[in-house]
């Protein structure tokens, strides 16, 4: 996680999570903030659409 305007490399934060569900409460808590986010080798579907629709809507979501 970074703030927004920040570069890549000034991340204020790093998080790991068992389930998608987790990541999903942590970037609604921290709509502000930008979000780095690498998925699992083989994530679901779901899991990506999950990501697609948060950043959909509004969310800031990055992935490496």
């Amino acid at each position: 996680m970074h703030h927004p305007g920040d570069a890549g490399d000034s991340l204020i934060t790093i998080d790991c999570f068992d389930d998608f569900s987790e990541v999903e409460e942590k970037i609604k808590q921290n709509r502000e903030m930008v979000f780095v986010v690498k998925p699992p080798a083989a994530p679901l579907a779901g899991e990506l659409r999950m990501l697609d629709d948060l950043k959909n809507s509004g969310s800031k979501i990055e992935r490496p």
